[in-house]
């Protein structure tokens, strides 16, 4: 065997492991809200369709979600979401109950423009303030959420936007929130939503 061929051969060696770990990786991971399924509940009165993959939510007042029937605990939590100027949004997690509030839940907020700048969009309310501004309005932006133990992260489009811990809440169901308070509908939409659980 040349010396060529020797190379060639170790780094064969060494991506079959990481391959194998990709793929192992990839078949832990669950789609979430898809159309149709029977594992996630709907509460409130926006209007949610789908339509080619995409999940759109559209309402003018009050607050709506859509909910997982499981609790989970440790995780990574990855969507692409795309909001206009008028919605407020937002994902919860760690929601004790099937309610949707802050004393219940964690939000991972999805909001530009909320009134307080601490609050806006990849902040996770109430126990971490958002690091760094975004923009995320009229296009497509991704969403990661990492949960393990009590430390809490979340990454809008690649940047760390939030970072705490806290033990309040130690494993919840998941929510997908339209909340309206304007004249004209305001409209979220959300895509290839997916939940890595961490051992």
């Amino acid at each position: 065997m040349n010396f060529i061929n020797s190379i060639k051969q170790t780094k064969l060696h060494l991506l079959i492991p990481t391959m194998l770990i990709l793929n192992s990786s990839c078949k832990n991971s669950q789609a979430l809200f898809l159309e149709n399924a029977s594992d996630w509940d709907k509460n409130g009165n926006a209007t949610w369709e789908f339509s080619d993959g995409v999940l759109h939510g559209s309402i003018m007042r009050g607050n709506s979600f859509l909910m997982t029937n499981q609790k989970y605990d440790n995780y990574i939590l990855e969507m692409e979401f795309n909001p206009d100027a008028a919605i407020n949004s937002g994902v919860y997690i760690h929601c004790a109950e099937r309610v949707i509030n802050t004393e219940k839940c964690y939000e991972v907020n999805i909001s530009d423009t909320n009134p307080t700048p601490a609050n806006r969009t990849g902040s996770i309310v109430p126990i971490a303030p958002q690091l760094v501004a975004v923009e995320t309005i009229n296009k497509w932006n991704t969403l990661k959420i990492k949960v393990e133990g009590n430390r809490f992260q979340a990454w809008t489009n690649g940047t760390l936007t939030a970072d705490a811990t806290d033990n309040k809440l130690s494993d919840g169901f998941i929510a997908l929130q339209a909340l309206g308070n304007n004249q004209t509908d305001g409209k979220i939409q959300f895509k290839n939503i997916k939940i890595t659980p961490l051992k």
